[in-house]
């Protein structure tokens, strides 16, 4: 009993020092110790211990993590959301725990358990976060451990193995370390390990091609009143954002004004004051503006109608150009997935979303003149196919618009910023991040600031972005990568089952009939 309690303890300690590594606090050095207790928590453990185990560091993790749900639809949804993260969490614990009760049984020592254990150990760690970032309703891929590390020595790792590869190294290092220690091995191993630490930590980002650049005009306009509760007149978001945007100078000679998700809130396609307005700006700094609005395909009723969060081009000559539709609308935020059924559950929760967004079908590529923009609107961020296939499409530059409005002042701003870094370094292209109230910031293709906004304050950030060509490894074998870690683990926990029951079934065979 007492072994249980140490190891629940453990465990919470575990995904509060791992939460920590994130932003806010940020104190990327923590994620090593946190996993370092949640795998020290699963040792020794059932199936059913590491059950509960998981689910309690689960729990201590995702619910401060993702504090930040509770301030846009109530505790509720951020419990559940928590919960069922925590629940994936589990289930991937007990698959560890049974990892480490098979491969140290098959292994008692030795350089292979040394390797494999560690292997196996990551390798379903990589399968849990893998399976859970595309489901249910297209997962959620916020919180892998990869992404509390856009500041520390091991960023520039993730261009060439991408996150899944970058969370692999991480487990798999720490998992090293604990069998180590338990196999109280001579200081002669221990230096090899820590010359393995040493390589990672220095490994130089994937270097790709800088082709030009383009002057880039993103606009923050401070307008709260884009959050889904804070009431406000319609059109006070999108004058907010000219009123930004008019404090460019003239003679920026800018080739890109960018606005974030949410930035006009009336409909430009039947608002001549909008229309006119696009086109005086595009006019007065002789540059396509890239803005975001809602969009409606009509269907044969009303009923029909299918809405769509798009990031549109709209240039004085043209009007109307290129869109890119959100390819990844929040489930329970921006739709309700299955909506007769929740609604069943929780009506008064359920009926708070009155219009779902559908999932965009267009290409992510938005034509700017000259430049292609691999554009991915707030939680769009999060994921890796998006972000890969933009960039297999030819994409020179990122854009990141967002609406961070029903956030506030908590960590979920500075948590998607450092998702974007790493997305910057992953690909080798520049990232442009424009939030309605921040926060707001760029990033070269190397991760490096090259601008950056306060957030609740009205700004626009001028730089010349640097455009890039090329690919990095994590973009060409990403998926690959990750598919080959998961089966990795899998795998082997599975080898080792079949082993063991092969032993005993050669055992069996073995004892003399009477």
């Amino acid at each position: 009993m007492r072994s249980v309690w140490l190891s629940l303890m453990a465990a919470v300690a575990g995904g509060l020092l791992l939460r920590a590594a994130f932003p806010g606090p940020a104190l990327w050095p923590l994620a090593f110790v946190g996993i370092g207790l949640v795998l020290c928590s699963l040792m020794h453990r059932s199936a059913g211990g590491a059950f509960l185990v998981g689910l309690a560091s689960g729990l201590a993790y995702y619910f401060p993590l993702i504090a930040w749900a509770s301030l846009f639809l109530g505790p509720i949804p951020w419990s559940a959301l928590s919960i069922l993260s925590s629940l994936f969490w589990a289930g991937g614990a007990v698959l560890i725990a049974l990892a480490y009760r098979r491969l140290t049984a098959r292994w008692e020592g030795g350089a292979r358990r040394l390797v494999l254990v560690p292997a196996a150990v990551a390798g379903l760690w990589t399968l849990r976060e893998a399976i859970y970032s595309a489901w249910p309703y297209g997962g959620f891929a916020w919180g892998r451990v990869a992404q509390s590390q856009s500041a520390s020595p091991f960023a520039e790792l993730v261009s060439w193995l991408g996150l899944s590869g970058m969370g692999f190294v991480m487990v798999f290092l720490v998992a090293l370390a604990l069998e180590l220690g338990r196999a109280r091995v001579r200081p002669v191993t221990w230096a090899t390990a820590a010359a393995a630490v040493l390589v990672v930590a220095v490994v130089p980002i994937y270097p790709t091609n800088e082709i030009g650049s383009a002057r880039i005009a993103a606009v923050q306009g401070d307008t709260p009143e884009a959050a889904y509760f804070v009431d406000g007149d319609p059109g006070d978001v999108f004058l907010g954002h000219v009123d930004a945007t008019l404090t460019i100078p003239d003679d920026a000679d800018v080739d890109v004004i960018l606005w974030p998700e949410g930035s006009i809130d009336l409909n430009p396609k039947t608002s001549t004051g909008v229309r006119r307005t696009l086109d005086q700006l595009s006019e007065q700094y002789a540059a396509p503006i890239v803005a975001n609005a809602v969009t409606v395909e009509e269907g044969a009723t009303a009923d029909d109608d299918r809405f769509f969060n798009s990031q549109f081009v709209w240039d004085a000559e043209n009007g109307w150009g290129d869109q890119y539709d959100k390819k990844h609308p929040i489930p329970f935020g921006e739709y309700v997935p299955d909506r007769e059924f929740w609604y069943s559950l929780a009506p008064d929760l359920i009926g708070l979303i009155g219009r779902g967004y559908s999932p965009g079908e267009r290409d992510s590529i938005l034509e700017v003149g000259d430049i292609r923009a691999g554009t991915y609107i707030c939680y769009d961020i999060v994921d890796d196919v998006l972000i890969r296939d933009a960039v297999l499409e030819g994409a020179t530059v990122l854009f990141a618009p967002s609406n961070n409005a029903d956030f506030g002042k908590t960590d979920e701003p500075a948590q998607q910023l450092a998702f974007a870094r790493l997305r910057s370094m992953e690909t080798g292209r520049s990232i442009v991040q424009a939030s309605t109230v921040g926060l707001s910031a760029i990033y070269s293709p190397e991760g490096s600031v090259l601008a950056e906004l306060p957030w609740y304050e009205p700004g626009v950030m001028i730089v010349d972005v640097p455009l890039a060509d090329g690919l990095t490894p994590a973009v060409l074998f990403g998926r690959g990568i990750e598919v080959t870690l998961a089966v990795l683990g899998l795998g082997l926990l599975v080898g080792a089952g079949s082993s063991k029951t092969q032993r005993m079934s050669i055992a069996t065979a073995r004892i003399p009939r009477r």
